[in-house]
């Protein structure tokens, strides 16, 4: 399957990947999984994938720049169920 679209900023993709990751998360707590041990192995298989497709270490590098730049951006909303890391 080629995908040639951009999703960035696509409604569409925005609300399908909060769904997802919001379903994910409550699948974890359901198990009482700690969220930043999952995220933490969902960061560890997502550059093994890309790496093992044979993305460029440079491109994985400005994933985890784009990441890190969102982070410094304010926080999120009181209620909302993105947590800082504590361990």
């Amino acid at each position: 399957m080629k995908d040639d679209a951009i999703h960035d900023g696509d409604q569409v993709f925005e609300d399908f990947i909060e769904k997802e990751l919001e379903a994910l998360a409550e699948r974890a707590r359901q198990k009482g999984i700690c969220m930043d041990c999952l995220t933490d192995r969902l960061i560890a298989e997502m550059v093994t994938s890309l790496t093992r497709a044979g993305v460029p270490a440079s491109n994985i590098l400005g994933v985890v720049a784009d990441g890190m730049a969102l982070a410094e951006e304010p926080e999120p909303e009181e209620g909302s169920d993105h947590r800082r890391r504590v361990h």
